[in-house]
């Protein structure tokens, strides 16, 4: 059963990538605007993120992965992230600038604690096994 989950999740995946692209394709400000609704109410957005991120760390940890091989698949997911959003990191850091890093973890608190939570986890159970 837990596989099958995998494997649902995984479809999930690929099936929101497509029409992803289709609607890229197709018409690029139709997605421009749905990712804007999406992102009008950023703390609506972030909660169910980090509720749907839960549900999909359970499912990867009763499908018999561990905590150490879920944050070697972070590292991956990042290196592959990095290259697509260089493009637009300095409007992003444009608007970083001027802030302190007090400001900025104010702002990140439950995003920074949620990483420092899953590195602690993957540290230990490097340490003690």
């Amino acid at each position: 059963m837990p596989s099958r989950m995998i494997e649902i999740l995984a479809v999930l995946l690929i099936l929101l990538a497509v029409v992803k692209l289709i609607l890229l394709s197709i018409n690029a400000p139709t997605w421009l605007a749905a990712a804007k609704a999406l992102y009008a109410r950023p703390t609506v957005t972030a909660t169910v993120s980090y509720l749907l991120a839960g549900v999909v760390l359970y499912v990867l940890l009763q499908s018999g992965l561990t905590i150490v091989q879920v944050l070697a698949v972070c590292l991956f997911v990042v290196l592959l992230l990095i290259p697509g959003l260089a493009p637009y990191m300095g409007e992003l850091l444009r608007g970083l600038e001027g802030k302190t890093f007090r400001q900025i973890l104010r702002d990140q608190w439950l995003y920074t604690l949620v990483w420092m939570i899953l590195l602690g986890w993957g540290l230990c159970a490097l340490m003690f096994r």
